[in-house]
């Protein structure tokens, strides 16, 4: 089973305003992964100021910056909605 394939829940969030990333201000959560395991990743698809512990989320596999025309891709997790199908990614964003 695939990290796409599975939920997880938030344990710490923080947000980060020195960040890397275009955004002026981003969330960072440490998330504990379904059937074991934890993922520290950036939360897409939601304000960072909404993200809480406990809060249900979903890996996908989004760019995480641009250099040199290189996309940069990585994990990042995105609040469950209640029908959510786990790794089913029908934004475009970043």
């Amino acid at each position: 089973m695939s990290l796409r394939d599975r939920t997880a829940r938030v344990v710490s969030v923080t947000r980060d305003h020195l960040t890397t990333m275009p955004e002026p201000e981003v969330a960072i959560v440490v998330a504990d992964v379904d059937g074991g395991g934890r993922l520290s990743a950036y939360v897409t698809d939601v304000a960072p100021g909404d993200v809480r512990v406990g809060m249900p989320v979903t890996p996908v596999f989004r760019r995480l910056w641009t250099t040199d025309s290189i996309h940069n891709y990585f994990w990042k997790l995105r609040p469950a909605p209640a029908d959510a199908t786990p790794g089913k990614d029908t934004a475009d964003g970043q």
